[in-house]
C-alpha cells in the first residue's frame, strides 16, 4: 500500500511526530507535544506551510511542510486553533491544561509570513475559535464561542494583530443568546456561516458589521446531541456524529451514534445510523466519511457512503491490548495509565484508511482489499493524531481536528 502523500502520526503523550510514506518511517519533529484537543490544523495551500500543530509543553505554533519545521511562540495549554482562508494567520485559543478549571485568558494570533505572533486577554473558559469574513465589510473577524455562559464574541483580526506587549485585554462585541454547553464549532470561508454544536442544535451565526448575529438554529436531526464537527470541503455542509442513549459517561457501550450532514444555509440534513459505543473524531475524504467505533464486543472502522447517505462497509479491527472499559469514563485513564482510543485519518489520493491502536503504537492501513500494520517506537498512548499531509483543494476546513 503506497501514497504519494506522507502519514503524519504524532504520539502526542511521547512528544514526537512521525512522517510514514511508502513503507518508511522518520521522526519529522521531536521534543514537542501536540495539544490534543486542538489537534493538527492543515493549512491551505497558498500558505507558509502545509501543517501546523500547537506544542503544548514548549510553547509554540509547529508549522511544517515542504520539508522545513518552524516554531512560533504561543501561550499554552492550547485549546484550540483556526487560521483563515488565507492559511497566513493562525489563532490560539487557550485551556486547562493539567488544571480542573479554567484560568488562562490567553489568545494568540500568528502571522505565519512573518513569523511572529502576539498574545491578548478575552475571558477565560476555553474558548473555541473560527475566523470569518464579515458580512458587510468582508474583513477578517475572530470569532471566539464561550461557554457557561454561553456567548459568541466577534473581534476584528487586525486589532489582534496589532496589539502591544504585555498582553492588553482586548473584547468585542458579544451576543449572549448561546446555550453553555457549546462544544464543536465550524465556518464555511465563503458564506462566513458559523456553526456551533450545543444540546440545542447547530447554532449558526454570521457577523455583521462587526458583531455577531444569530441566523436560527438546526435541530439535531435525530435524538443526542454532537460535539465535533466536521466541515466537508466537496459539499460545503457541516458533518457530524450525534451522541446519544444514556446519559452515564460509564454506559458507553450503549450510546447510539448518527453520523449527519448539515446544511448550514438551508438546516437540511442526512443520517446515517452507526452501531453503538465511542465513536470519537471521524475522517472526510471527497464523498466519503469513516469512522472508528469501539465497544466490548469489538471495534470496527465504518465507512460511510456521503453521497448515497448509507454504509458502504464495516471492518472489524484488531484488538486494543487495554480499551475502555465499561463503567468506566471512556476518556479518563486509570491508576495513572492513560485512556486508549483510536485516530482516523483518509487518503485523499487513494482512500486508504489509516487507524492506530492507542497504547500498542500501531497503525493499521485498510484499503480495498487488506489490512496492513505499521508499528512505531513509542505507544501512541490515547491514539495520537493522524494527519495524511496533503490533501485536495476542495478541503477547507480552517479548524484543527
Amino acid at each position: 500500500m503506497s501514497s504519494s502523500l506522507p502519514l503524519l502520526a504524532a504520539d502526542h503523550r511521547a512528544g514526537i511526530v512521525y512522517e510514514i510514506q511508502n513503507g518508511s518511517r522518520r521522526v519529522v519533529v521531536a521534543d514537542a507535544w501536540l495539544a490534543e484537543h486542538a489537534g493538527f490544523l492543515r493549512l491551505p495551500a497558498v500558505a507558509s506551510g502545509r501543517w501546523a500543530f500547537a506544542d503544548d509543553r514548549g510553547g509554540a505554533l509547529v508549522v511544517g511542510g515542504a520539508g522545513e519545521v518552524r516554531r512560533i511562540p504561543i501561550a499554552i495549554p492550547a485549546e484550540h486553533l483556526t487560521c483563515d482562508a488565507s492559511g497566513r494567520h493562525v489563532v490560539v485559543t487557550s485551556g486547562l491544561g493539567m488544571n480542573e478549571a479554567a484560568w488562562s485568558d490567553l489568545v494568540s494570533v500568528v502571522d505565519l509570513a512573518a513569523g511572529s505572533s502576539a498574545r491578548f486577554r478575552v475571558r477565560t473558559g476555553e474558548p473555541g475559535v473560527v475566523i470569518a469574513p464579515d458580512q458587510a465589510s468582508g474583513d477578517a473577524m475572530i470569532v471566539l464561542r464561550h461557554r457557561e455562559p454561553g456567548a459568541v464574541e466577534a473581534l476584528p483580526l487586525a486589532s489582534a494583530l496589532d496589539v502591544g506587549p504585555h498582553a492588553p485585554v482586548l473584547r468585542g462585541a458579544i451576543l449572549d443568546d448561546l446555550a453553555p454547553d457549546g462544544h464543536g464549532d465550524v465556518v464555511d470561508p465563503v458564506s462566513g456561516v458559523v456553526g456551533v454544536a450545543t444540546g440545542r442544535g447547530l447554532e449558526r451565526f454570521i457577523v455583521d458589521r462587526g458583531a455577531p448575529r444569530a441566523i436560527g438554529i438546526v435541530p439535531w436531526p435525530v435524538e443526542g446531541r454532537a460535539f465535533y464537527l466536521r466541515l466537508a470541503g466537496d459539499t460545503g455542509r457541516v458533518t457530524g456524529i450525534v451522541r446519544g442513549g444514556p446519559a452515564s459517561p460509564g454506559a458507553w457501550p450503549e450510546w447510539t451514534n448518527t453520523f449527519v450532514e448539515i446544511d448550514l444555509a438551508s438546516g437540511a440534513s442526512t443520517a446515517v445510523a452507526l452501531p453503538p459505543g465511542l465513536a470519537f473524531r471521524f475522517a472526510l475524504a471527497a464523498g466519503v466519511a469513516a469512522v472508528a467505533v469501539i465497544h466490548p464486543d469489538g471495534d470496527a472502522m465504518v465507512v460511510i457512503d456521503r453521497q448515497q447517505a448509507r454504509i458502504s462497509r464495516i471492518v472489524p479491527l484488531p484488538p486494543m491490548t487495554d480499551p475502555p472499559q465499561a463503567g468506566r469514563m471512556p476518556w479518563d485513564g486509570v491508576d495513572g495509565q492513560a485512556a486508549q482510543r483510536r485516530s482516523i485519518a483518509i487518503d485523499p489520493l487513494t482512500g486508504a484508511i489509516a487507524v492506530t491502536s492507542g497504547g500498542d503504537g500501531m497503525i493499521h492501513l485498510i484499503d480495498d482489499h487488506e489490512i496492513t500494520t505499521i508499528a512505531v517506537p513509542t505507544p501512541l498512548d490515547e491514539g495520537g493524531h493522524l494527519l495524511w499531509a496533503g490533501d485536495d483543494d476542495r478541503v477547507n476546513d480552517l479548524v484543527g481536528r
